[in-house]
């Protein structure tokens, strides 16, 4: 069986909904070299040079800002990253984008440097702050340069290279209000938890300390009675019975509120259990940037996406991506063509369901196939 061996509750999402128009907005600034291309007098040639390189880097750069891979992720960098590391990702991008700067050099000069605010983003926001805001200091500093020492036009010194060059501040400034905004968010979590763990501490301790109190008195009574009146000591008895069960309630409700999972650390579990089960894991995505009523409900989902795969899909690699309302998990295992629906996803669909979202179980995987199976994609959409 092919295509959606289970779908719960189907639709996938468009493609103009997956764009990161955040970082995909700025091509709009290209019109310029276009405009300019259009009304130079140069020859055809380089005319002709300078709209293949300026098309050629506006469709570079969207795939890499819309890349299921994150390339505009530095927060993914792991602890102890140095900077020649840090720097890995942004050279391999400006191998591909440089080259079509240079086409357009020809038909536009010095205008070529309308450019460098694009790579000034891509060395922010692949990097961490400092290092970023180290490198593309220099990188402006030498365009300053260059436009002092050997552009005699004023015109073309400030509109053409120090207007691009003084772009760095805004963002600069954007990259670094995304830094403290980050550190907030981890502030807030952590004060959260904190917060968390010593109400739940409280609830326990109240809960048992009433309990046990009461329980160890009635049992007190029931052994003085039990002989003198046993029936009495027996109604002491059935009380105790039915406190016990009651106290046993109430701590069960306060453990199941400390097992509600959170989005961040279920990431890291996931993480951990794909790694003791000798599979190979690739995560996309920050739990920080998906809205707080979200994440809940999409760490259910990966929890439960979890136990499936390594349970029972038998796979070698599995990758999960996680964005705002969606956790997709995918693996190159068994498959699940022809398989009923467990309990845990069977409650999982209606809870998403309920919170007014879709699940989708695909099996084959799309792109599946190369592993041990067919493979079995788990979405979940919100």
């Amino acid at each position: 069986m092919t295509g959606r061996a289970a779908s719960p509750a189907g639709g996938r999402k468009g493609f103009w909904h997956r764009v990161n128009w955040m970082a995909s907005i700025w091509v709009v600034f290209l019109l310029i070299p276009l405009v300019i291309l259009a009304r130079s007098t140069t020859a055809w040639p380089a005319k002709a040079s300078g709209l293949v390189g300026t098309c050629g880097f506006i469709v570079a750069y969207l795939v890499m800002v819309n890349s299921s891979s994150e390339t505009f992720a530095w927060e993914r960098l792991p602890a102890g990253t140095t900077m020649a590391e840090q720097l890995r990702v942004p050279l391999r991008a400006s191998c591909v984008l440089l080259p079509l700067v240079a086409l357009t050099v020809p038909g536009l000069g010095w205008w070529a440097f309308y450019f460098l605010p694009f790579f000034t983003a891509l060395l922010l926001y692949t990097t961490r702050l400092g290092t970023g805001l180290l490198a593309v200091a220099l990188l402006n500093a030498g365009a300053a340069i260059c436009a002092v020492l050997f552009i005699p036009d004023p015109e073309m010194r400030w509109n053409g290279v120090l207007g691009p060059c003084f772009s760095v501040f805004i963002i600069a400034l954007s990259r670094i209000g995304v830094d403290a905004e980050e550190r907030r968010q981890v502030k807030e979590r952590e004060l959260a938890a904190a917060s968390e763990r010593e109400e739940i501490s409280r609830d326990v301790h109240d809960l048992l300390g009433h309990s046990l109190t009461v329980l160890t008195l009635k049992a007190e009574v029931a052994q003085r009675l039990v002989r003198r009146d046993p029936d009495a000591a027996e109604r002491e008895l059935g009380e105790i019975v039915g406190l016990a069960r009651t106290a046993l309630a109430d701590v069960r409700a306060t453990v199941t509120r400390l097992r509600v999972p959170d989005l961040a650390g279920q990431l890291e579990a996931s993480r951990t259990a794909f790694a003791a089960g000798g599979l190979e894991a690739a995560f996309s995505g920050r739990p920080d940037a998906v809205p707080a009523p979200q994440r809940e409900l999409l760490a259910w989902a990966l929890r439960e996406a979890t136990t499936n795969v390594l349970r029972h899909a038998g796979a070698r690699s599995v990758s999960v991506e996680l964005a705002p309302g969606l956790v997709r998990v995918t693996d190159d295992g068994a498959g699940a063509a022809g398989h009923e629906l467990g309990n845990g996803l069977r409650g999982l669909s209606e809870r998403v369901r309920a919170a007014g979202g879709t699940l989708t179980l695909t099996s084959p995987a799309p792109g599946g196939g190369t592993g041990t199976g067919p493979g079995t994609l788990l979405e979940v959409r919100l």
